[in-house]
């Protein structure tokens, strides 16, 4: 049986895409799963969170054809496949390629065996690589940054997730939809409480706080269960594998 894979989306940036598949990906792996992290963003800012710089190959070249997907060992039971600038030249030539849409999921199929969880962090934009991941994908997992503005670009996500089940994808779920940078201010429990309120059964109970050590973390090129295992950051990620793993998923 071949690796759940799961998209991390959001088309607005900084809402915690990055972060959260990184640290996510470190804390199911801290549950002894399998987990392959896929970097699709040509900026690499999951690559650069890890600490890899200009890669000698990236998924540009086996999106290409030109190279195998290049895995890197991160530790025990956590792997990355990292992207570079140069992924941003794929673009053109998977649009102008009648199959473009479907390549990543030819890519991710071979190596899918090896894996329980293949988590991709998406660009920041709904595109054709961010169309891709969702082809390739079981799931998706919706970053929802507990702001208004953020809160308002919702339903383009949902739209579009709701035309790939009906043509490319009948197989695509939401898994859930995680509410990150939350404070104790009133404005930022209202924001929660309405997604809460509109996306019923929808929204992870597990909501990620703001706390500068994750970002601390990324700068360091380390997940935040290496660089401070008792950190807020590291409590909440290892608190959304559990619910995943117990109740969204239960494996």
């Amino acid at each position: 049986m071949g690796a759940k894979i799961i998209s991390l989306i959001n088309h607005k940036g900084g809402v915690g895409k990055t972060t959260s598949t990184l640290n996510l990906g470190k804390a199911l792996s801290l549950e002894s799963k399998r987990v392959l992290i896929v970097d699709i963003d040509p900026q690499a800012n999951l690559s650069q969170a890890t600490g890899i710089e200009e890669p000698e190959t990236n998924i540009y070249q086996a999106i290409c054809g030109e190279a195998e997907l290049p895995v890197i060992k991160l530790s025990d039971y956590l792997d990355i496949v990292p992207a570079d600038l140069d992924l941003s030249e794929a673009e053109l030539r998977l649009q102008s390629d009648v199959n473009g849409y479907f390549i990543l999921r030819k890519i991710l199929d071979k190596v899918a065996v090896n894996y329980d969880f293949i988590l991709v962090d998406c660009p920041p934009s709904l595109g054709v690589l961010t169309l891709n991941s969702l082809i390739a994908s079981d799931y998706v997992i919706v970053i929802v940054q507990s702001e208004y503005l953020a809160v308002k670009g919702l339903q383009t996500i949902f739209n579009l997730i709701e035309k790939l089940k009906e043509n490319l994808n009948t197989d695509l779920e939401i898994l859930g939809m995680l509410i990150t940078q939350t404070n104790h201010t009133v404005f930022r429990k209202t924001i929660a409480e309405t997604v809460r309120g509109l996306y019923e059964g929808r929204v992870f109970q597990t909501t990620i706080r703001q706390n500068i050590t994750l970002a601390e973390a990324s700068a360091a090129g380390k997940d935040v269960f290496t660089f401070d295992a008792k950190c807020n950051g590291a409590e909440d990620y290892a608190a959304l594998a559990k619910e995943i793993l117990s109740e969204r998923l239960a494996v």
